[in-house]
């Protein structure tokens, strides 16, 4: 029975160190790496071995509709450890698209999301390094690569203020994406967003495909409230693309796989002894802190895409007013990501808290 517990033990502190990190940001050359469980950042390498790709082909197709960052987070990536995402540390571009993809009080976004899976590399026969002694390795290393891409074909309405969105959402009862178009259906929408903006595109963590991308620029993108017609149009031509036959899907599969994720694992699970670190903890108030941060940062992306849309429907006597606010969005939007770069390294600085 001792013997049982010790394992138990062993087993359960062996899987605090392994965390999976949704992050566009590395290669199959940072297989081995040291990675430190505190700040979430590499490394030096410190352990060597054979990369091995093991294939596992795989996609889903989901709609998701009136989802704040949260829900859109969890629902497309989960990987929740201690009450924070930990994507959101590891990846930029990720991180940006989950919130261009959620609803707040001024946007509501609906979306097809295509969470396409293409396989992974792990590094295996590992062994120390020569000179490790020297070197900065972490508390865990990095095992895994995963290739994959999430692609967002989204349709958004931007409301001039809160009481627009509370009018529209409490009126409209229908999908905006993909519903079937008729004219009670448009006449109604065009009613309770006459003061809003219809707004259409795709992204990515990952390049698009070059035929959703030539799509989408030949086509109405953004619409006002007040006539959709357009925009309609162009949803359907991407809704033909995205459940074709020989639409997104092949195409996806035509070009090169993407990085998406990576797992981390101690050094312990990997035998090698002496690299092991323990009592590896992040102070809690981090939590807090990073979470402020994301969140701050997630309205500046959806504020800056809203003044994008107004801009793109302004006439000349909105042009100007238009033209200040992206140029307000844009600055705000760069403070916030060199803010969101510090904070999320460093939680601890006074700049953070």
């Amino acid at each position: 029975m001792r013997i049982l517990v010790s394992l138990l033990i062993l087993c359960c502190s062996f899987s605090v160190f392994s965390k999976r990190y949704y992050t566009e940001s590395y290669t199959q050359a940072d297989l081995g790496r040291g990675f430190n469980l505190l700040s979430h950042t590499p490394d030096a390498k410190c352990v060597t071995g054979q990369v091995r790709y093991h294939s596992a082909m795989s996609g889903e197709l989901d709609y998701l509709q009136r989802l704040n960052a949260t829900q859109v987070r969890r629902r497309t990536f989960g990987e929740v450890h201690g009450g924070v995402n930990l994507f959101i540390i590891a990846g930029s571009v990720s991180t940006s698209i989950t919130h261009r993809n959620s609803t707040d009080k001024l946007s509501l976004t609906s979306q097809l999301h295509l969470k396409f899976d293409e396989g992974y590399s792990t590094l295996e026969n590992r062994q120390l390094v020569v000179g490790y002694e020297n070197n900065d390795c972490g508390n865990s290393f990095i095992y895994q690569l995963d290739y994959g891409r999430d692609v967002f074909i989204n349709t958004r309405l931007h409301f001039r203020s809160e009481a627009d969105y509370k009018r529209f959402v409490t009126k409209i009862k229908i999908r905006l994406l993909f519903f079937k178009k008729t004219i009670t259906k448009v006449k109604l929408i065009e009613k309770y967003a006459a003061n809003a903006v219809l707004s259409i595109d795709a992204n990515s963590s990952a390049p698009l495909p070059a035929q959703l991308t030539t799509l989408l620029n030949n086509n109405t993108q953004h619409c006002r409230g007040s006539n959709i017609t357009p925009c309609l149009t162009t949803l359907q031509r991407l809704s033909d693309y995205a459940f074709g036959d020989s639409g997104l899907a092949k195409d996806l599969k035509a070009i090169e796989k993407a990085p998406r994720s990576i797992t981390t694992r101690s050094y312990e699970e990997s035998g090698h002894y002496v690299l092991q670190t323990h009592n590896i903890q992040t102070d809690p108030h981090y939590d807090t802190v990073w979470k402020k941060i994301e969140s701050r940062y997630g309205a500046a992306v959806r504020r800056l895409e809203r003044a994008r849309a107004f801009l793109a429907i302004a006439n000349d006597g909105e042009l100007d007013a238009a033209q200040l606010e992206v140029e307000r969005a844009t600055t705000l939007l760069s403070d916030m990501e060199g803010i969101r770069s510090v904070c999320m390294t460093s939680p601890w600085l006074a700049q953070c808290l």
